[in-house]
């Protein structure tokens, strides 16, 4: 095939699509198809020319209507040259790109980004469930168009979790569209120069570790405020957003602020060196589609304590590879806690069976060949693509 692959994050950019794209864009092209990827950027000098794939970046920051015109166009000529496009970000421009270029799209969801951009802009307070059946302002109504149209056009949907497939069917989604594929931990493509994090300051208690961005639906709050409780534990903080300087105060006025490391924005392959110097994994969200950052803590063998949100749980079974809480209970979560640091050989034995059952269930060579097969189906048919320019063969 040749594929092309939009996606609105790449590196340096952190999340989800920023690990899953390099990875599986290099996984296609190790098994011989042509792979280019545009994506938006906030530089223009990487190294990009040491990959295998084509990579196209656009600036992030041009005026917004010039940028999606932009985006548009780019999409568009570079569809022309490929089979299928596959989507994971920047649906809408995806979609008109496509539609013009004749060609078919599949799309990856890991999330709603209507929900997303209603809470971020303080449009909806209620939890993704609520806002699914809540009745919507015009608004409202018009984001979740924006979310919606480009996947009715979609040949196929991929979603991580069956969670999210339930969700994602609710949309008016034909359900023989969407088919779950699982993520995997192992990074396909190795980091472009070394990295060596530096190690956290000596501490002689226990160490939690939570690592995502500092938005509301992923709970920091909660956990510095479960700290005066937690005698002789620290709490180390991976990951920036707009709530750090409301966090790093609340940490102060709760007078636990020597017991928070906040680390800022962490380089991806820095990960899990901070999995192996912690005692244990939190993540205390309230919304997750399948939650990538568990897959990571298990496979640097760290025990994982998660909240029982979206496709946490299909991830997460209880006492068995972590310990599964109800979303917002904090005496559940101070529970888990206490009794891993009473009982260390109940983490050791955790993260022993969470590591081993990560290559059954998520190994990423199947997601690959998951994903790889998909894409051949949507791909039949398609128009001949145009010549590729000798410059731009990989």
């Amino acid at each position: 095939m040749n594929v092309l692959i939009v996606s609105g994050i790449f590196p340096p950019d952190r999340g989800g699509p920023a690990s899953y794209v390099p990875a599986l864009a290099a996984a296609l092209a190790a098994r011989g198809h042509r792979v280019e990827v545009i994506c938006l950027s906030d530089r223009m000098d990487h190294e990009d020319g040491r990959r295998r794939y084509l990579v196209r970046r656009i600036r992030r920051r041009l005026f917004w209507p010039c940028r999606v015109a932009f985006t548009v166009f780019t999409i568009w000529r570079a569809a022309l040259r490929s089979d299928l496009v596959y989507v994971n970000g920047l649906g809408a421009e995806s979609a008109l790109a496509a539609l013009f270029a004749g060609r078919r799209t599949v799309h990856k969801i890991v999330g709603d980004y209507a929900w997303e951009r209603a809470v971020g802009r303080g449009w909806f307070r209620g939890t993704l469930e609520e806002y699914q059946a809540a009745a919507k302002s015009l608004a409202l109504r018009v984001i979740d168009g924006i979310r919606t149209f480009p996947l009715l056009l979609a040949a196929q949907i991929i979603v991580p979790s069956r969670y999210l497939r339930r969700v994602v069917e609710g949309w008016d989604i034909a359900p023989e569209k969407v088919r779950v594929v699982y993520n995997a931990t192992e990074n396909a493509e190795p980091a472009p120069r070394e990295s060596h994090p530096k190690p956290l300051p000596e501490w002689p208690g226990r160490t939690l570790v939570t690592v995502g961005r500092l938005v509301r639906w992923k709970n920091v709050d909660a956990l510095i405020r479960l700290l005066p409780e937690l005698p002789g534990t620290r709490l180390v903080v991976a990951g920036d957003g707009h709530l750090r300087a409301e966090l790093e105060e609340l940490a102060r006025t709760t007078g636990v602020s020597g017991r928070v490391v906040f680390l800022g924005d962490v380089p991806h392959r820095e990960v899990r060196s901070y999995f192996e110097q912690a005692d244990a994994f939190v993540l205390n969200s309230s919304y997750e589609g399948l939650p990538h950052v568990v897959l990571e803590a298990m496979s640097a063998g760290v025990p994982v304590i998660a909240t029982d949100a979206g496709g946490t749980g299909e991830v997460v079974e209880h006492e068995v590879t972590g310990l599964l809480i109800p979303v917002g209970k904090a005496a559940a979560l101070q529970a888990a806690i206490e009794r891993l640091w009473l009982d260390p050989s109940l983490g050791r034995q955790l993260a022993a069976e969470a590591a081993s059952r990560l290559a059954v269930r998520f190994d990423f060579g199947a997601m690959v060949a998951a994903t790889e097969a998909i894409l051949l189906r949507a791909s039949e048919h398609a128009p001949h693509p145009q010549p590729i320019p000798a410059e731009e063969r990989r």
